[in-house]
């Protein structure tokens, strides 16, 4: 056909000899009418020529940006030897990335041929890979689990994760995988101390306890007009003397439940219909000082009126406390004592507006107050004795006084069951039977010795890593469970999950389907949520920044005098904490009501409680109970990318961080990797020298950082995506204003500004340069601001997101990352997603039901 054509040029006038020839040349380019060949030839024929025009100038054998070169692929996929190499290929040409628009750009054809040869040849290349799955790498239990499990085990919480060493972590990924989940000689100490205490809490002596009571009356007295009375608990705190100073506990059993009752009331002035009082308890707190401890002991929103006292009741392990150790006199040591305080958790986000000359009193009477006439404490108390966590170790049975050794194996086989989540070997029960006989001699009692050998259950392999099949011991279905509540509770399986699986049923789809939705149901499944998040979205970080209080006065309720005046004031919520429960709240809320996914991009409600939306400005919200509050445009909320946990987290404090706001985004949520920058790299201040001062914005900054060597390549794909943020100032709050060039921000002074509200009128007046917030995205339009950023995120790229909410949870899920034989079971669940509208409940479900999760250690999927 070629040869053919040619003849014909001669005989043909020009421009029909040009269109001839192109049309020729154009058949013979790969991708336009035809494909690559597969296997070696095409790859030498087309996929190669490719890259030496396209890719080798920067990822060939003289240059390697991103570590990454070209030039030594083979072609042959089928061998294996490059496959994760040839997916990030395959990535970059479907998305866009590469080549950069700055270079030579191949017709979308042939780039989409190249891309259709290694797709093709990377789905041979798994199909044709080994069936035998390999070995799974064991993992221990996250101290998230490990916390939650033992919780789980013995039917109330101790607090003994705090007692382990921090869990590693990497921003944006998840910690629950082998690389993480080592173990160490100091760990098993560590993890026995806590197996002993535990049981030590767990199972009690024979013979009832000796109880302890205390109780503190406070009466009313003297006029309102003064001071606030014994028995009243103010917004800002109370002087000595009264209930909100604390009371001092003296004596307590060293373990136990406790019970607190106490009666109580609010005082509401116009406008308020309930206040929030918290308890907690542990040693003497002082904010002005900054220092003490404690543990919470439990909260009510009061709603009753002082004619209308209640009693409300709190229960709680003593251990969880911290004590006041007594102070060394001539004399000798004091006792220990502990504190309870009563406090008033009403905010509405303005605190620090009515502290004026730092005194309390223009306006703690125009906020609610509670009243507490008394309190009672009392412990160690239980519904029966002994008591429920005990009886279900050492459980009746007529086989304690006629045969003493089965009760043993008995108890020992029921709570290794339990630990072990699948019933123990007799291998394994035998082992511990002959330890406790061991034991005996030296422990005394049935208590004493159980104690002492369940505390080495504890710390066996069996229980502190995950369970897995394929030991000789675990079927697949109590595997099954163990992932399964693993994922959707950080937690132990219950009975009715391990049943299943002893009967083989777990496995059974609509079974299975069952099950999933019955643990997001349970309120377990808000640990769930809460850590996939925190680690998901890289919260963490919105915890550690500094913020600026002269810029952003309202943002921390702050000590009015003494030495710690203008630090935060400790022992409260905080709006930080808010902001946290708002973004964890929110992915719960889009879980429960099975909405979108892309709701994480935008959306018509907001997770809000009142400090929150008054700090936003969102009106009409009372009361710091979250709840689902609609939004409108003006709001200018509506998904994560507006949460204050994101923009304070990757902010400075100051201002905000497009370079910070911009890594987020590529991460989180469209599954980007971006990669730290290199030890050597300087500041962008460094960069750009002398010009630094002259820069009129950060998009102006970031433009000259452009300029230098080494910093273009990356920040080019970068830049774009943080300066629509710029919106958002470092609080979290919509800005598009800020000071012109040159502008000195004053301090808050009460002889110039008169209060809080002045002041913020003062900035307002400062605030006179729009916000320059406009950029083109790598390989896409240009962009200004935040909403057009969501709505491009939303037309352009919805199944990148999509996709990569479905790699973390299945990620989350199964405990390991992902590989390239992951890749195609992925496309199969984000299609079907895809099918269903993309909606947070069914996408769980459908990971639970998946392949993936089913078989978890990398295999060749059914391609």
């Amino acid at each position: 056909m070629f040869a053919s054509c040619l003849a014909l040029l001669p005989r043909l006038p020009l421009f029909r000899r040009a269109i001839l020839f192109f049309s020729v040349v154009g058949f013979l380019v790969p991708g336009q009418g035809t494909e690559i060949p597969a296997g070696l030839a095409g790859y030498a024929d087309h996929v190669k020529p490719f890259f030496e025009e396209h890719c080798f100038q920067c990822h060939g054998p003289e240059k390697s940006k991103g570590d990454i070169t070209l030039h030594s692929l083979d072609g042959d996929l089928l061998a294996g030897l490059e496959l994760e190499r040839w997916e990030l290929v395959l990535e970059v040409l479907k998305s866009g990335e590469m080549p950069p628009e700055d270079e030579l750009q191949p017709s979308d054809e042939r780039k989409s041929a190249v891309a259709k040869w290694i797709d093709a040849g990377l789905r041979e290349a798994i199909r044709s890979a080994s069936q035998v799955a390999p070995e799974p790498t064991a993992r221990r239990l996250t101290n998230f689990e490990y916390q939650n499990t033992m919780r789980d085990l013995f039917g109330f919480e101790l607090n003994l994760a705090e007692k382990l060493p921090e869990d590693p972590h990497k921003p944006y990924h998840f910690n629950n995988t082998a690389e993480f989940m080592l173990l160490g000689p100091d760990q098993v100490d560590r993890y026995l101390d806590n197996a002993r205490e535990a049981l030590a809490s767990a199972i009690v002596d024979p013979g009832e306890p000796q109880v302890v009571r205390q109780e503190w009356t406070f009466d009313p007295r003297g006029s309102i007009l003064a001071e606030s009375q014994p028995d009243e608990v103010g917004v800002y705190g109370t002087r000595r003397g009264t209930v909100g100073n604390g009371v001092v506990l003296k004596q307590w059993p060293e373990r136990g439940e406790y019970r607190i009752r106490i009666k109580a009331a609010a005082i509401l002035p116009l406008g308020h219909d309930q206040v929030p009082l918290r308890l907690v308890m542990g040693s003497h707190l002082r904010s002005d000082a900054g220092t003490g401890d404690y543990e919470p002991v439990g909260s009510v929103l009061l709603k009753n009126k002082v004619d209308d006292l209640q009693e409300f009741e709190f229960r709680g392990r003593i251990e969880n406390h911290p004590i006041q150790v007594g102070k060394v006199t001539d004399k000798g040591q004091l006792p220990s004592t502990r504190y309870l305080y009563a406090q008033n958790l009403f905010d509405n986000g303005r605190l620090n507006d009515h502290r004026r000359n730092h005194l309390d009193n223009d306006w703690k009477f125009d906020a609610p107050r509670v009243v507490v006439r008394s309190i009672e404490f009392e412990a160690p108390v239980a519904d029966t004795w002994p008591p429920h966590h005990h009886t279900r170790i050492l459980f009746d049975s007529p086989e304690r006084e006629s045969d003493p050794e089965e009760y043993v194996r008995l108890v020992l086989e029921r709570f290794m069951g339990r630990a072990f989540r699948r019933p123990p070997s007799a291998q394994e029960l035998e082992r511990f039977f002959r330890l406790y006989q061991m034991l005996e001699p030296e422990f005394g009692t049935l208590e004493a010795t159980m104690r002492e050998t369940l505390s080495m259950v504890l710390i066996a392999p069996q229980f502190l890593y995950h369970t897995v099949a394929g030991d000789g011991v675990t079927i697949a279905d109590y595997e099954l469970a163990s992932r399964l509540s693993y994922f959707l509770w950080g937690s132990m399986p219950d009975e009715e999950l391990l049943v299943l699986a002893g009967k083989g049923n777990l496995k059974n789809p609509a079974i299975l389907e069952k099950q999933v939705q019955r643990l997001l149901d349970d309120e377990r499944s808000a640990d769930f949520v809460e850590n996939f998040s925190l680690q998901w979205l890289s919260l963490e970080k919105a915890k550690a920044i500094n913020i600026n209080r002269d810029l952003f006065p309202r943002f921390l309720y702050t000590v009015p005098n003494g030495e710690r005046r203008g630090q935060e004031v400790l022992f409260r919520p905080t709006i930080r904490d808010y902001m946290l429960q708002e973004t964890s709240g929110f992915i719960a809320e889009l879980i429960r009501g099975n909405r979108p996914v892309l709701d994480i991009v935008d959306s018509d409600f907001g997770w809000l409680n009142e400090p929150l939306a008054a700090h936003y400005g969102v009106d009409g919200v009372k009361g710091i109970g979250f709840r689902r509050v609609p939004l409108e445009k003006e709001d200018r909320l509506g998904g994560l990318l507006t949460h204050g946990s994101i923009l304070v987290g990757n902010g400075t404090g100051s201002a905000p961080h497009p370079i910070y706001r911009a890594v987020w985004l590529r991460e989180a949520i469209l599954g980007d990797k971006v990669k730290p920058p290199p030890a050597e790299v300087p500041a962008l201040s460094d960069t750009t020298g002398e010009s630094a001062e002259t820069a009129v914005s950060i998009k102006d900054l970031l433009r000259q950082h452009r300029t230098q060597e080494g910093c273009n390549d990356c920040h080019v794909r970068l830049d774009p995506w943080g300066i629509p943020f710029e919106e958002y100032n470092a609080a979290g709050q919509f800005q598009p204003v800020v000071p012109g060039p040159g502008t000195r921000i004053p301090r808050f002074s009460e002889t110039v500004h008169r209060d809080l509200q002045g002041y913020e009128e003062a900035l307002e007046k400062l605030l006179t340069v729009p916000v320059e917030a406009s950029a083109r995205v790598p390989h896409g339009p240009e962009i200004d601001g935040v909403d057009e950023l969501k709505n491009y995120l939303l037309r352009d790229r919805a199944e990148d997101i999509v996709r990569n909410v479905t790699e973390r949870l299945v990620t989350y899920g199964i405990g390991r990352e992902l590989t390239y034989r992951d890749r195609y079971a992925i496309e199969a669940l984000v299609k079907e997603a895809q099918g269903r509208d993309a909606r947070w409940r069914d996408l769980v479900l459908s990971v639970c039901l998946s392949d993936l999760f089913l078989f978890p250690s990398p295999s060749t999927p059914d391609l």
